[in-house]
């Protein structure tokens, strides 16, 4: 009688196992048509919302007939093709968001670029008007302010233009306060017209709106709801505030624009920047 060598037989029992284990994994490494039609589902799903976004719609035409082509080559059941044809629609997908998200980024710096050089400006000509009669004293360095602010206008890197304009405006900011005999941007300091002393408050304004970007950026925080809600209630008061400016009536201009700032100095606190006076 043959005797049974146990431990041959755990090899193979042990073997067996192991195969229905890992065959199952082996399998499904595979691409099927149902993978590779979930992927090609999931994709059409994400340029539906793409069309809301600021994707290039002729670059995004594109994609989307990429992603049809995909699907009609998988319904025929060339799976080889359907998958390249796959791969490169999502990577002109990745490639046309960092396009837009670029162009993006470019737009707000043109936007805080054009509301710095109208803050400094705005400041000059206060800066003008409080030095009524001692022109010369400040002349060279006015000049020079003028001078940043001109290579601002002209540069072409809207980088190297926002450097330009914020060492103009900080010089500017240096000047008036100088000129004020120490005096702070205040709401009260006494002004020649009300005009003046609404484009006072109107360049504070326009500068704490200029810092939102910037503080959100440098502190790593997220612009969430109850942010949103202060800045959306800052932009409402400023609306209200440069219509009752068009009708000449300042004094409530000037009153909507101190809410103003006060809402923006609220959402600056909330995102972890501290605001003297809050």
């Amino acid at each position: 009688m043959t005797r049974h060598d146990p431990g041959l037989t755990k090899k193979i029992l042990y073997g067996a196992i192991g195969l229905l284990i890992f065959s199952p994994i082996i399998a499904m490494a595979k691409p099927t048509p149902m993978t590779i039609n979930q992927k090609i589902h999931n994709f059409e799903t994400i340029l539906a919302q793409a069309k809301k976004g600021k994707i290039d719609e002729t670059e995004l035409a594109r994609i989307l007939k990429q992603v049809e082509d995909a699907e009609t080559t998988l319904k025929a059941g060339d799976l080889t093709t359907a998958e390249k044809l796959y791969s490169e629609a999502w990577e002109a997908y990745q490639a046309a968001v960092k396009t837009a998200q670029t162009q993006d980024h470019k737009a707000n710096d043109e936007r805080r670029l054009a509301a710095r050089i109208s803050s400094i400006k705005t400041l000059l000509k206060q800066i003008e008007e409080i030095d009524k009669g001692n022109e010369g004293k400040k002349t060279e360095q006015i000049e020079n302010v003028k001078s940043l602010l001109a290579q601002a206008e002209a540069a072409k890197d809207t980088v190297k233009a926002l450097t330009l304009a914020s060492q103009a405006y900080y010089s500017t900011k240096i000047l008036l306060k100088d000129a004020r005999n120490g005096k702070t941007l205040t709401f009260d300091h006494t002004f020649a017209t009300p005009a003046l002393k609404y484009a006072d408050e109107l360049g504070y304004n326009d500068a704490h709106f200029g810092l939102l970007d910037t503080a959100l950026e440098q502190l790593h925080a997220q612009a969430d709801a109850e942010y949103n809600n202060y800045i959306s209630n800052a932009k409402k008061l400023r609306e209200q505030a440069d219509e009752e400016s068009e009708q000449n009536n300042y004094e409530s201009g000037i009153r909507d624009l101190v809410l103003s700032t006060i809402e923006i100095k609220k959402a600056l606190k909330h995102i972890g920047l501290p605001v003297p006076g809050l």
